[in-house]
């Protein structure tokens, strides 16, 4: 960590326990230099600004947002770089990112030398939050045979804040994970069931890390129980972009997800409408720190609830109650109902012999479900989830099942159970 790293998260720090009213104050006063910085010096912005009939200065209120259009990944990735970012920053001193590409969609983000160092401060910051120390050894398991691991500072040779960086495809990986001398672990929450049953596979009933980080996937309910039974630890759950960094995280009282609200803007609208405390809506962020290439009120195609409730620790921050997955992982039914991928891993828990499942709906009225199931169980394990399917979704959905040996991961980061054709509503 930079010498300004550290000042950032001495910043952030400080920051965190302000007041609601406190908090709003300082979040209005980055948006209003982000939206100034935008309009004159990101061609892109400007043209967005003036086709709407506004200027900066137009937006006096939170509510005065809306006056902006929302901008969609694919109006970026249409942009050549000149046009998306801001002048005064050079491409070949800049740092390039690459989203995970789930949605089949990657795109390259561009960040100064400051934003990352604010970004390693903003991790730092959210992950000291949930109980990690100076002196912990963490280990971070990545999902990508070729994903780079992360730079190394003079002060981890120290023994401060030392952290390794392992892929999954490494049978080293398991060998440091064998030794059990970890305190954190982080990984996605596909990745933690994979080393869960390799090790089991070899005999290992448990490890015991201290904590458990996960990030870049939905972590339900069940598959919390399983990774925490298993380690007997607690996992802390981080959500977050490539494009703008950390949105929520949990913190150790661990009642939802606390909102950054002092570096980003977070909306949840319905139909470009904001929803209320407790109904679904989807995610639009402005991240009040990306001024190379900014993002103003970016569709994250992510749905969640914002809570009605306040954390027990006594951070102003809101509460993201949960993220109930992207966009095109919900259902939509032609009587407009919609249902998150989450109802799928309910419904399939209880169905003997299965061990891996897809869904793909490909209408309104049809699903094809590829399953990986024991021989023995495939007829019952097919007859059982479409009563268990029809109960849920309705008779009227069509379901065509496909058994297969395997079903690979995805070549992103994350990993889907579910993917839709149908345009969401949100």
């Amino acid at each position: 960590m930079s010498l300004r790293a550290a000042i950032e998260l001495s910043r952030l720090k400080r920051n965190e326990w302000l007041k609601p009213r406190d908090l709003a104050r300082l979040q209005w006063q980055k948006l209003k230099r982000l939206l100034r910085h935008a309009y004159e010096n990101v061609p892109y912005y400007r043209r967005l600004f003036q086709t709407a009939g506004i200027r900066p200065e137009d937006i006096k209120s939170r509510e005065d947002l809306a006056k902006i259009p929302i901008t969609t990944k694919s109006q970026i990735q249409a942009l050549p770089p000149e046009e998306i970012m801001a002048r005064g920053f050079e491409r070949s001193k800049c740092l390039e990112l690459r989203t995970s590409g789930s949605t089949g969609k990657p795109l390259s983000v561009w960040l100064s030398k400051r934003e990352r160092e604010f970004r390693v401060a903003l991790w730092a910051w959210s992950s000291m939050s949930a109980g990690l120390g100076f002196q912990d050894k963490s280990l971070h398991i990545v999902s990508a045979p070729d994903e780079k691991p992360a730079k190394k500072y003079w002060f981890q040779r120290l023994g401060i804040m030392r952290r390794d960086w392992r892929s999954i495809f490494d049978e080293k990986t398991f060998e440091i994970l064998e030794q059990g001398d970890i305190d954190v672990l982080s990984s996605l929450p596909s990745v933690f069931m994979i080393i869960i049953e390799h090790l089991r596979r070899k005999g290992i009933s448990r490890l015991h890390p201290r904590l458990l980080f996960t990030t870049a996937e939905v972590l339900d309910a069940s598959t919390r129980r399983q990774i925490e039974g298993f380690f007997q630890a607690r996992i802390f759950d981080f959500y977050g972009l490539a494009e703008v960094d950390l949105i929520a995280w949990q913190c150790q009282p661990c009642y939802g997800f606390h909102i950054n609200t002092p570096n980003q803007v977070v909306e949840f609208l319905r139909k470009g409408k904001a929803v209320p405390p407790g109904e679904e809506g989807r995610i639009i962020v402005t991240s009040l720190h990306s001024y190379a290439m900014p993002f103003i009120r970016y569709d994250t195609e992510d749905v969640g609830i914002l809570s009605r409730q306040r954390c027990s620790c006594g951070r102003g921050m809101p509460l993201l109650e949960r993220v109930e997955g992207r966009c095109d992982d919900f259902i939509t039914l032609s009587d407009g109902r919609h249902f998150s991928s989450q109802i799928f891993r309910r419904i399939t828990r209880t169905v003997d012999g299965l061990k891996q499942y897809k869904v793909i709906q490909e209408n309104k009225d049809r699903l094809l479900i590829y399953l990986v199931v024991n021989k023995s169980c495939a007829a019952n394990a097919c007859e059982s989830l479409k009563e268990k399917v029809g109960s849920v979704l309705g008779k009227e959905v069509k379901v065509r099942f496909n058994v297969v040996d395997d079903i690979p991961r995805a070549t992103s980061i994350k990993d889907r159970t579910v993917i839709s054709y149908v345009p969401p509503d949100f």
